[in-house]
């Protein structure tokens, strides 16, 4: 009995085995392969909406995911995103899948008396998606040790480990997507790639040069990137119109000088509006005294190079001395005043200034066109005041200070010869006399009675002579305006003696005239009474 149940039993596992197969073969003919899809993504994230044939999953928080399929065939072309969005920041794009050879795992059911019958076969897929992700990220800028507002930053050029380059101006668009995540095969494995980035270069207000720190950043680990504003170190090129050699310039606490063709390098730590930082750290340069008038940037010739132009007003040393006419010194002593006109203006010297050199401007950097040229300064005499009178004809002596520094200037002085004689006799007079200069000054000579008396060196105008001698006549006036002789007449009292004594003679001759004619009228009256 007991072994024909056991033939039964056999039987009917053999019919039911038949009748599984050929139900699983009708299945596959009309509706495809049953499966199971094993997925990981790369990288592993977990969220990630995947559509596998018509089933949509959503991955575990390890990447994993676990789907059933009606038809396993040709499975991994039938993969796509269900969602290209992660979350608020990232998202996502499929870029590989990945898939192995399938297996097959067999289902087994327990009959009578514990034997183990495999009653079907389940095929599995396992797949590997590969994912590039891009995260959104806010720029976020701070000034740092610049003093250079965020708000002048307009542009920031982004650079990724992959070359992938991005210019971004962060004050409209403060907030990007940049790609955080990359897939690629590697050896026929996905492999995920970490893509970093960095800044290449900011630009931002003109003149102002900024970097910030070389970090590399990750996109996908930090919502804010946050861009520290760092000075940029470079080379300061300083040109000089005029080419001024020994000018010694000023910047950020360290000097430096131009050399013989007026231009002058110095390193500095901060390129950002060193144009306004420049000074000038002593006025004094070679055989000159300069100031700036004004520093303008040229386009620089090198990177992180400030290429400048230190407009200039040079000045230098000019020692004056005076001559007449002929040639002869005269003593700046004597001179009140100097006015020397030039580049529009006029320079007064006087007193003590006229014992040393003067310095006048002699050269200045003046815009024509847009462009700093040098321009040079030449100069005339306008006035020359000695002793109250003006010792010079205006605009009729010029002189250049850039090619000497000794101006001998020439002043209208005159010799006069004086001759003074008496009035009567003609003769030559010797007497104390006294000048009185057009100044209102008054000086004593000695006039000479052998011969003319030499009044020299004599400025320009009217001179009043007083002879002590003289009676009547004793102050003339002399006007000078050139080399002269002058005779002057003057009653003395030797011509007023004589003059008293023709005078008594004539009266004395008129008196007896009419006392002859007196008696003869008077012998006339008689002869005609008798």
């Amino acid at each position: 009995m007991s072994v024909h149940r056991g033939l039964r039993a056999l039987a009917a596992l053999v019919v039911m085995s038949i009748l599984l197969a050929g139900t699983a073969v009708a299945s596959t003919i009309a509706f495809g392969t049953l499966g199971t899809v094993f997925i990981q993504t790369a990288p592993a994230l977990g969220g990630v909406r995947l559509l596998v044939g018509s089933s949509t999953v959503t991955t575990r928080p390890n990447g994993s995911a676990m789907v059933a399929v009606a038809d396993i065939n040709r499975i991994a072309a039938r993969v796509s995103l269900a969602s290209s969005v992660l979350d608020s920041r990232t998202k996502l794009s499929l870029a590989y899948v990945k898939a192995a050879p399938h297996t097959t795992k067999y289902q087994w059911t327990r009959v009578t008396d514990g034997v183990l019958v495999r009653t079907a076969a389940v095929p599995e897929s396992h797949l590997t998606i590969g994912l590039d992700m891009s995260s959104k990220v806010t720029l976020r800028i701070s000034a740092g040790t610049t003093g250079v507002a965020p708000s002048q930053v307009h542009a920031v050029r982004l650079h990724s480990v992959t070359g992938q380059t991005m210019l971004v101006d962060p004050q409209r668009t403060p907030t990007i997507s940049l790609l955080s995540r990359k897939t690629r095969l590697v050896a026929g494995v996905v492999t995920q790639q970490v893509i970093t980035w960095s800044v290449d270069s900011l630009s931002a207000a003109p003149g102002v040069s900024i970097t910030t720190a070389r970090a590399k950043f990750d996109p996908f680990s930090s919502a804010v990137w946050p861009l520290i504003l760092r000075p940029v170190h470079g080379t300061v090129v300083v040109d000089t119109v005029p080419a001024t050699p020994g000018v010694s310039f000023l910047l950020d606490g360290a000097t430096f000088t131009t050399n013989a063709h007026g231009q002058g390098t110095s390193p500095v730590a901060d390129l950002n509006g060193v144009d306004l930082r420049l000074r000038t750290s002593t006025a004094q340069a070679t055989r000159a005294t300069v100031s700036v008038l004004r520093v303008t940037r040229l386009t620089p010739a090198a990177p992180f190079q400030r290429h400048l132009v230190a407009a200039l007003a040079v000045s230098r040393p000019v020692s004056l001395s005076f001559t007449d006419s002929a040639g002869r010194a005269v003593s700046a002593q004597r001179i009140a005043e100097v006015q020397l006109s030039g580049g529009g203006s006029t320079v007064t010297v006087s007193g003590a200034q006229l014992q040393e050199p003067v310095s006048v401007l002699a050269n200045r950097a003046e815009l024509v066109e847009g462009t700093w040229k040098a321009q040079q300064v030449t100069y005339s005499v306008a006035r020359v005041t000695v002793e109250g009178s003006d010792a010079a004809f205006a605009g009729q002596q010029r002189f250049d200070p850039n090619a000497a520094s000794h101006w001998p200037i020439s002043v209208s002085v005159f010799d006069v010869s004086v001759t003074v004689r008496d009035m009567l006799f003609g003769r030559r007079v010797t007497s104390a006399a006294e000048v009185t200069r057009p100044d209102g000054v008054q000086y004593a000579v000695q006039l000479g009675g052998e011969g003319p008396t030499l009044l020299p060196s004599l400025v320009r105008g009217d001179y009043t002579l007083t002879t002590q001698a003289a009676v009547f006549g004793a102050s003339s006036k002399i006007l000078v305006r050139k080399n002269s002789d002058a005779e002057l007449r003057v009653v003395t009292q030797r011509d007023l003696l004589v003059l008293l004594l023709l005078m008594l003679d004539t009266s004395v001759l008129f008196v007896m005239i009419g006392r002859r004619r007196i008696r003869g009228s008077n012998s006339h009256w008689a002869a005609m009474n008798l």
